[in-house]
């Protein structure tokens, strides 16, 4: 009997891994935070090996860095954010361009669902923050470009523990609900032009709130 593929078990590292870029995602750890290797250990009730090896690729990856004996989230400077939502932008134009043609009636529904859900959660900026990307990517699936996702993924982690600093703001969400609708009503007549528009407006928008909250 042939095996045709290898099973894998994760490794306590990895398991590590996962919950510490979730928790830097979420901004349990924001930006600027020191991490301590011991301290992380005692909490997770690991050995201190498991989380050096974590906190590694976390680095490798560009979400931590090494300060002589210190580990601390990295923090992007006001240029670096602004290039990496001007990146993202370019390439969720991109995949709009790609994807909206193919975008079917269950999509629609399932994104118009996601919307109500995004209402009801403007008090929660965590949940909200969680439906705001399956929304986005729910929409970009349909561009059936796995390179694309693969680097919108990466673009997306690069910002994501920035967007817990804007979601903390009732009236940012409230502008980015009505673009979610506005989106979504684009989507529906196969408008390119509007969405094109309001995506620019929407990622900018959010782009200049995060800085200015930096900023201060």
């Amino acid at each position: 009997m042939r095996i045709s593929e290898v099973i894998t078990v994760p490794t306590l590292s990895q398991e590590v891994y996962k919950r510490l870029r979730k928790d830097i995602m979420n901004g349990i750890f924001p930006p600027g935070k020191r991490i301590s290797i011991r301290k992380l250990a005692y909490q997770l009730n690991v050995s201190t090996m498991p989380v050096r090896e974590a906190l590694n690729k976390l680095q490798s990856e560009g979400f931590v860095h090494f300060e002589r004996r210190s580990i601390f989230v990295r923090q992007l400077s006001s240029r670096e954010l602004i290039e990496l939502f001007e990146i993202r932008l370019t390439l969720e134009k991109m995949a709009l361009e790609w994807s909206y043609k193919h975008i079917d009636s269950v999509a629609l529904a399932r994104l118009s669902e996601m919307v109500l859900e995004m209402e009801k959660k403007l008090t929660s900026p965590g949940e909200w923050n969680e439906l705001n990307r399956q929304f986005h990517t729910l929409i970009y699936k349909y561009a059936q470009s796995k390179p694309m996702l693969e680097m919108l993924s990466i673009v997306w982690g690069r910002v994501e523990p920035y967007m817990n600093i804007y979601s903390t703001k009732l009236d940012y969400l409230i502008i980015s609900q009505k673009e979610h609708e506005q989106l979504l009503e684009a989507l529906i007549k196969k408008d390119i032009a509007t969405l094109h528009h309001v995506l620019t407006l929407h990622i900018r928008q959010t782009k200049e709130a995060i800085i200015e909250k930096l900023e201060k």
